[in-house]
């Protein structure tokens, strides 16, 4: 297989144990050429612009910028980049933000060899990886509701414990209207009651800290 054949990866995870283990297995391929690393979303811009890879590998916590916010810097500057989204975070709305940030793919870091090369190789092709547990969830979250900014703002303070009257206080709002907000949340999430609407948010990563 010639060079102008090999799909160019870039790595980029702040953790070298994941970096050495995904380089053995990449090294253990014909057509993947592992042609740099980064440990930040500083240096993986330099190396972009250094090497142009096929396919950049980017985890989604990085230490100085996330991955989400990373994935967009990367295409406004790069915009024909092709990324695949690298994270032990599988919850919806992480996988949502990833693909509307740009990614093409979401891969968990728990995946097995096979499935990450089959990862990157579709990803160099300009194709979308969503596929198995991943795809379901964000084919799933496509077919539900979201919850409003607002409404996400009176569960994250049911979460803190918060009684009805203080979240009216707190977000300025009438006890009504509160009352309303929790209605509304908890058809959304075919919650009981507001613990388990609390529990669901949690699950699906709807109360991520900003």
């Amino acid at each position: 297989m010639t060079n102008c054949q090999l799909i160019r990866l870039l790595l980029v995870d702040d953790h070298l144990m994941v970096r050495m283990g995904i380089k053995g297995w990449v090294e253990r391929s014909i057509d993947i050429e592992l042609i740099a690393e980064a440990g930040n979303a500083r240096d993986a811009m330099t190396l972009i612009e250094a090497h142009d890879p096929s396919v950049i590998l980017l985890d989604l916590q990085l230490p100085d910028l996330h991955g989400i916010e990373a994935t967009r810097q990367i295409l406004e500057r790069w915009p024909h980049a092709r990324i695949l989204m690298l994270s032990v975070d599988e919850t919806e709305e992480s996988i949502h933000a990833a693909e509307q940030s740009g990614a093409l793919g979401y891969v968990a870091k728990s995946v097995n060899r096979q499935e990450l090369l089959t990862a990157i190789r579709t990803v160099a092709a300009g194709e979308r990886h969503f596929e198995g547990n991943i795809g379901e969830r964000l084919a799933i979250r496509a077919l539900r509701v979201g919850l409003s900014a607002r409404e996400i703002d009176v569960l994250r303070l049911v979460a803190l414990g918060k009684a009805n009257k203080e979240i009216a206080q707190a977000l300025g709002l009438s006890l009504f209207t509160v009352k309303n907000h929790l209605a509304h949340i908890l058809s959304k999430l075919d919650a009981p009651d507001r613990t388990r609407a609390v529990t669901i948010a949690m699950e699906r990563g709807l109360l991520r800290a900003e």
